[in-house]
């Protein structure tokens, strides 16, 4: 006589163990001016590397095509826009970016908080340090126009076009005006209106990091 138990079904069933996604292999490139914007995509890899996920960070004027890679992030300061060799590596790599999950971010000195959630459809993330309210929303100031996300990312978007990027992180960056030229301190102090200092908000850009591998698998 056999047993009156009837055995449970394998797959999602109970009893079968928890699903484990497969790691994704990510491309993260990063420009610099003086290393402060390295040690955000670093913090960011840290994220991704927590969610299980192998991360090959390298500098964007050495990073690889993004072949043979399952996702791709590309990070760069802003100052006279965004950083030349970020800009370098999404232009030559656009129509491969295109085919694969890609995420940028931008650490700037200065943002204008307008209320969007998106850029052209892009979603974005701002950084709460770094977003500020205009003093008066009905007549911005040419600082506060220039340093809308719209701006920034509108720019960087018609470069990489057709490359649509899943999402965008504005990131409040260092500002040491003693690694500047002149001509790059007068711009940052007069036309962006940024304060000198180490503005780097750990527990944004690490919060950023830990949700995007979802973004990436999406």
């Amino acid at each position: 006589m056999g047993s009156d138990v009837t055995p449970e079904p394998a797959g999602d069933a109970p009893g079968a163990g928890p699903t484990t996604a497969i790691a994704l292999r990510i491309l993260l490139v990063c420009a610099t001016r003086h290393g402060s914007t390295v040690e955000v995509a670093e913090a960011v890899a840290e994220e991704l590397r927590a969610c299980g996920d192998e991360v090959d960070q390298r500098p964007a004027a050495e990073a690889p095509g993004p072949a043979g890679y399952d996702a791709v992030v590309v990070g760069g300061p802003m100052i006279m826009g965004w950083h030349r060799q970020a800009t370098k590596y999404i232009k030559q790599h656009r129509r491969d970016l295109e085919g694969l999950p890609t995420a940028l971010f931008i650490t700037a000195a200065s943002l204008t908080e307008t209320g969007e959630t998106d850029v052209q459809g892009v979603p974005i993330f701002k950084d709460p340090w770094l977003a500020k309210a205009p003093r008066d929303a009905a007549r911005l100031s040419r600082k506060e126009r220039y340093a809308m996300p719209q701006h920034y990312l509108g720019d960087v978007l018609k470069k990489a076009a057709p490359l649509r990027p899943r999402r965008v992180a504005f990131f409040a960056g260092s500002l040491d005006l003693t690694t500047m030229n002149i001509l790059e301190k007068l711009f940052v102090l007069l036309v962006v209106g940024a304060t000198p200092g180490d503005g780097r908000n750990w527990k944004a850009i690490r919060e950023w990091g830990a949700g995007l591998d979802e973004v990436l698998r999406a």
